[in-house]
């Protein structure tokens, strides 16, 4: 029998019983409550009338500690499956200091209800409290190779700047300043098609990468729009621009 002061109970508290016993069924193999792990900060985020459960894994082969989160509504039931699945990695060099959604439900169910949370805006805390995980130097990665992140997969198919997608404009307004697309999906290790975005180590090269950032988009935008791009030019451009607009000049 568990205590008022158990952290279990604070951490699952309001969940309904039977979303409750999915946790414990976690808790009862290899995972467990974050603890004082970075991972805790994942915990507890305030998505509008939603909050994130987070839950610490093992770690992998090298060192790396696998996390799941969870959303629970305000109902206190948690959303259908896992929002996401991801691995925490800290080290001595900034570069070693990264943190991962390599499963990531941009769409959760409850349900019959579902919640986006692009277009509520409700992803935007999610990506900056990944951020906060992550120095400067260090960098963020998200899939893009499940069905919820369409918009994305078909904006860089296009070959359209990274930051003019979904998932790039949320990690810009994060801090990342230069991408890298994971484009070639091949299971394994190298795992789903991912962005790899990067924070800048220092103001130069902060400077450099903005600077670099702005060509590229004011290319994308003085270019004429192809109309068989149809609604992902549109959006690739409304997106462009809202990164412009919050460009610093240097």
């Amino acid at each position: 029998m568990t205590s008022p002061t158990d952290p279990l109970d604070s951490l699952l508290a309001d969940i309904q019983p039977q979303d409750r016993a999915r946790i414990e069924d976690l808790l009862s193999r290899k995972w467990s409550l974050p603890g004082e792990h970075p991972v805790s900060a994942l915990d507890g985020l305030a998505l509008g009338d939603c909050r994130t459960v987070a839950i610490l894994g093992p770690k992998n082969a090298v060192g790396s500690r696998y996390f799941q989160l969870f959303l629970a509504d305000s109902a206190g039931r948690l959303a259908d499956g896992a929002l996401a699945l991801g691995l925490h990695n800290s080290g001595a060099y900034p570069g070693f200091n990264w943190i991962e959604m390599s499963q990531y439900q941009e769409r959760p169910r409850f349900g019959e209800r579902e919640l986006s949370l692009w277009d509520s805006g409700l992803d935007k805390p999610l990506f900056q409290a990944l951020s906060g995980l992550v120095p400067a130097g260090g960098h963020l990665m998200v899939e893009y190779d499940s069905p919820g992140h369409r918009a994305t997969e078909r904006i860089l198919t296009l070959r359209y700047p990274v930051a003019a997608s979904p998932i790039g404009f949320r990690m810009f307004g994060a801090g990342v300043r230069s991408y890298r697309d994971w484009y070639i999906a091949e299971g394994g290790r190298e795992g789903p098609r991912k962005l790899q975005g990067f924070k800048p180590l220092n103001a130069e090269i902060a400077a450099e990468k903005t600077a670099a950032l702005r060509a590229e988009l004011e290319e994308m935008l003085a270019s004429p729009l192809d109309d068989g791009h149809g609604q992902w030019g549109q959006l690739a451009r409304t997106l462009g621009r809202r990164v412009l607009d919050n460009l610093p000049h240097t």
